[in-house]
């Protein structure tokens, strides 16, 4: 018989932590059972439902939330942030007396939280004395600028917790300069599907293909920024794809009109990317701090020509033969690159883009599956 694995899913939508919680269900189903906690239905449960996993619905909340994406949410907020304790601490202990209605408890082997700002798992663990384990998918301060329901939250996540999975070096660096034991703390990186058959786009234009929700963290300003300094003769088209802070979406309009900028366009979220990704030569991301930044790995098994800041983990993801790094914050640097790709012959890009596509294949989906079933194992 299987052993039974009870995973925490933070979100219902399909962002990055959660595409990789649903990939790592998905390969892990032949050795192990399963089943997905989640406080709501939405897009991400539609998909267990297609692979035919077990999922369960139960209301809880995280010791963590979002500071509000505009200046009248932020003071709401704060506002607020004794009654989201009490309703936190009131709606988890609730939940702990109905789970065992839902499911027996006593056939979980193991309790594996997707994101760091969960502690319904911790309590889970305690109660019934069942391993657990923690992803470190996010910075929480840096990326963004979390609100914390506990005082003691990195005393009692790090003390409750067997092992941690980092997705990057620079995440595990974090953690350990905040408290948490280094000794616990395991770097394996997230997981992408490798596509073998991709079709990178010829054409010498800049069609640049930018994934990510569009807020402030994000920095697509910077590639505005950038696109307002290379030479107005350079042909460009722009396709930001993301969930849309409407604030910082104004913004970046009122900006795009200020410089007279032409094809920049927004989309809203799209699930499926690997069927946008041949119509453009040139993937960026321009996160202030990103934790790992899966958009990358697409990008590269995809061959598209990646560039990404000097900041978080996006430098050990590319290397300067598989894409270009660039300063962040430096618009300028950033517009010389774009303004070299443009200059350079088809040969010399295919370079890059060869390179990009065998170092994507380092982070597959199978090399993140067997590294953390190892660490189930060792548990």
């Amino acid at each position: 018989m299987k052993k039974k694995i009870l995973f925490i899913a933070n979100e219902i939508q399909v962002g990055g932590a959660s595409n990789s919680l649903f990939q790592l269900a998905c390969s892990i189903k032949k050795n192990y059972t399963p089943i997905i906690l989640v406080n709501k239905k939405g897009p991400l449960t539609k998909r267990f439902e297609q692979e035919n996993i077990k999922y369960i619905v139960l209301k809880y909340k995280p010791y963590a939330t979002g500071e509000g994406s505009s200046n009248l949410k932020k003071i709401i907020k704060k506002i607020l942030l004794p009654y989201l304790k009490i309703s936190h601490s009131v709606l988890n202990n609730l939940a702990l007396k109905k789970i065992n209605k839902l499911i027996n408890m006593d056939e979980i082997s193991l309790i594996h939280t997707n994101v760091n700002r969960d502690d319904f798992g911790i309590l889970l663990s305690k109660k019934y004395n069942i391993p657990h384990i923690m992803h470190l998918r996010e910075f929480g301060d840096i990326d963004y600028k979390l609100l914390y329901l506990r005082k003691d939250y990195i005393d009692f996540v790090s003390q409750n917790t067997k092992y941690f999975i980092a997705i990057s070096n620079v995440i595990k660096e974090h953690f350990i300069k905040k408290g948490f034991d280094k000794d616990k703390i395991k770097v394996i990186y997230n997981g992408v599907k490798i596509n073998s058959n991709p079709k990178p786009d010829k054409d010498k234009s800049l069609n640049i293909l930018f994934l990510g929700g569009i807020q402030e963290s994000k920095g697509q300003l910077e590639l505005i920024e950038a696109l307002n300094l290379i030479p107005k003769e350079i042909p460009v088209k722009v396709d930001f794809y993301g969930m849309k802070n409407y604030e910082y979406k104004k913004l970046l309009i009122n900006k795009i009109k200020e410089y007279h900028l032409k094809n920049i366009y927004f989309n809203s979220y799209i699930n499926d990317v690997n069927s946008i990704m041949h119509n453009y030569n040139i993937g960026i991301m321009c996160s202030r701090k990103e934790a790992f930044g899966r958009v990358i790995v697409e990008y590269m098994t995809n061959k598209l020509i990646t560039i990404v800041p000097n900041k978080g983990a996006c430098v050990e993801i590319v290397s300067k033969d598989s894409g270009f790094i660039y300063e962040y914050g430096n618009y300028n640097n950033l517009a010389c690159i774009l303004t070299k790709i443009y200059n350079m012959d088809l040969k010399d890009r295919q370079k890059i883009i060869d390179n990009g596509y065998k170092r994507a294949k380092y982070f597959s989906v199978e090399n993140n599956a067997k590294n953390i079933m190892k660490l189930y194992e060792s548990i």
